[in-house]
């Protein structure tokens, strides 16, 4: 084309992607190809990428009733954690609970369950004032409404992965 790079790149790789999309005889290679395979399931020889190996844990722990219920308790009280130290921490958690939960609609009945759990933490650690914050109508209303809701928004990435 002119002399300038970008369109002497550009001209290097739309030829071969022309002929590769022909026919797959042409001789010449496209060296950018390497970046393709890390998202591979796999190669021949084993090695795949992490995405695909979360991919398949995840499968494994969805698949097994035991290692499932495990996973719901390590990933509440990871999820509580993290919803201690900030309120994005439930949407947070209802992810990590909604991904190892067997189906869309466990994952937002187990993260409606992580929401009921964090909120009674949240009682229990108010200690002699429950009865003062229960009275605040209108904060008590959001508090809940985000407990729940919270968790089971962040769940939803369930039905992506």
């Amino acid at each position: 084309m002119n002399g300038d790079s970008t369109d002497g790149d550009r001209a290097e790789l739309e030829p071969t992607a022309v002929a590769d999309a022909d026919d797959d005889t042409d001789t010449a290679t496209n060296t950018s190809t390497s970046t393709d395979t890390d998202t591979d399931a796999g190669t021949a020889d084993g090695n795949r990428s992490p995405v695909a190996e979360l991919g398949r844990r995840l499968a494994v722990v969805r698949a097994d009733p035991r290692q499932r219920a495990v996973a719901l308790v390590l990933t509440t009280v990871i999820g509580l954690a993290l919803a201690w130290l900030h309120w994005f921490g439930l949407v947070l958690a209802g992810a990590l609970v909604g991904l190892v939960s067997a189906n869309l609609w466990r994952a937002l009945a187990a993260a409606a369950g992580f929401g009921l759990v964090a909120l009674g933490v949240f009682v229990i650690s108010l200690g002699g004032a429950t009865a003062t914050v229960l009275e605040m109508r209108p904060v008590v209303y959001l508090t809940v409404g985000s407990a729940i809701g919270l968790p089971v928004l962040g769940s939803l990435v369930r039905g992506i992965v």
